[in-house]
């Protein structure tokens, strides 16, 4: 016996996805669609030039839908699901999934659904509040939205300074990110970040902070239009490769930066930009002690042309709190910690990246002499708009260290390249003059 979910992109009905079984999933292209030129892929890693895709591959894409270990655990523990069930769960929550994507079971979209709801603060901070036990409020009837990550979450339409809960398939503008449990100043960290790159000309999500008893950091989504009022299609770069949720990190078995590459110089409409904003995102990443890099982090947005590197988002400062790990998320080269990176592991890096080695550097050493008196420039600004935050005071010192550890590795490496060149020259001078000699 098999059970099925429609599948929507945007307003089109694209396909059904299939279980069979337990975690056997497979999905099936509609024939109109399929059949249109101009439809976009699910995913990359499921074309349209095939009509059923089956395998581990369609359950990777699909499930990354969902929000990530635990937090998954606790969604279907509190819609009676059992720990697992992703097929189940994707039914109830399907309806306003990342990117363009909308599942439901067949016809239950035609339901009426309730109207947008309005919240004033103290709404807000209860609803925030209730997600620990209701997790994206999923057990608010008609209240259909589901978004991956690892940590709680909210997706909501803010419009005019106005933010409210919608229903059904309406589509929201932005993610209120509560405070991480367990690390002091969260939201200040991330927001701090975010506007630290950037002013440093990253492109990355729109993001503020919402003042009140609770502290709430409102990111405005990539994958809609401004106002809401249609989806573009995104995937992250583990759904692009067809690899599972669970292996998003490099030191788990998931993408390296080599494979993040070769993917945006196979599908990006605009390679060479992308390369450069993704070289520079390793980069700040490392300065400012972001441990938490990962193949999910990273994804391609489609617009007219296609796809390309979509802004990023959920960038903060992992390595300022002892309590997690001080490794990176990616290696740089053959190495993840950080204190150890040197020039070469830079240059090992480039060549994963298939870039010049010396632009690589000179991204570094550019960022390493920049980005210090940016983000106290920044943190300023970010302190005097939403009150002090001790933690971007540990940010900066991370940075100043990180880019202190660069500059002197890099010079090191040039004084190492002027005394190699006249040793070189000298060498060359003594075995001419010996071959001279009798």
């Amino acid at each position: 016996m098999s059970t099925e979910l429609e599948v929507r992109l945007g307003r089109q009905h694209c396909g059904h996805l299939v279980e069979t079984a337990p975690r056997q999933w497979s999905f099936i292209y509609a024939d109109d669609y399929r059949g249109n030129p101009d439809a976009l892929p699910v995913s990359l890693a499921l074309p349209r030039t095939r009509a059923v895709h089956g395998g581990a591959t369609v359950h990777a894409v699909f499930s990354a839908l969902l929000p990530d270990g635990s937090l998954r655990e606790r969604l279907a523990r509190s819609l009676g699901f059992s720990s697992g069930n992703d097929f189940a769960l994707l039914g109830r929550v399907g309806h306003e999934c990342h990117g363009a994507l909308a599942l439901a079971w067949p016809g239950e979209t035609l339901r009426p659904m309730p109207s947008p709801r309005a919240l004033d603060p103290a709404e807000l901070r209860n609803a925030v509040a209730a997600l620990l036990v209701n997790p994206l409020l999923a057990e608010a009837d008609g209240l259909s939205k589901t978004l991956p990550g690892e940590f709680d979450k909210l997706p909501v339409r803010v419009a005019d300074g106005e933010v409210s809960i919608v229903f059904g398939e309406e589509s929201t503008t932005h993610v209120i990110k509560p405070a991480r449990p367990g690390l002091r100043e969260s939201v200040a960290n991330e927001g701090f970040c975010m506007a630290l790159a950037e002013a440093w000309g990253l492109p990355v999500a729109a993001s503020e902070v919402l003042q009140g008893q609770l502290s709430l950091l409102a990111v405005r989504r990539v994958d809609r239009t401004p106002d809401g009022s249609a989806r573009l299609h995104m995937e992250d770069c583990c759904q692009a490769l067809g690899i599972a949720p669970a292996y998003k990190y490099e030191r788990e078995g998931g993408p390296r930066l080599a494979d993040i590459a070769r993917l945006l110089r196979r599908a990006s409409v605009q390679p060479a930009l992308d390369l450069r904003a993704l070289v520079r995102w390793v980069v700040f990443g490392f300065l400012i002690g972001a441990g938490a890099g990962h193949a999910r982090q990273l994804a391609l947005l489609y617009g007219p042309r296609g796809p390309s590197l979509a802004p990023f988002f959920g960038l903060w400062s992992t390595h300022v709190y002892p309590e997690m790990s001080f490794r990176l998320g990616f290696r740089v080269g053959t190495e993840d910690r950080p204190d150890w990176l040197t020039a070469a592991r830079w240059r090992e890096a480039a060549v994963d990246l298939g870039v010049r080695p010396r632009y690589l550097l000179d991204e570094l050493r550019a960022a390493a002499a920049a980005l210090p008196g940016l983000a106290l420039e920044v943190g300023e600004a970010f302190q005097k708009r939403y009150g002090y935050a001790d933690i971007i005071r540990s940010i900066r010192r991370l940075v100043e260290q990180r880019a202190r550890q660069s500059l002197v590795s890099l010079e090191a490496e040039r004084i190492s390249d002027e005394i190699a060149v006249p040793a070189a020259i000298e060498a060359a001078a003594t075995g001419a003059n010996s071959d001279e000699q009798p």
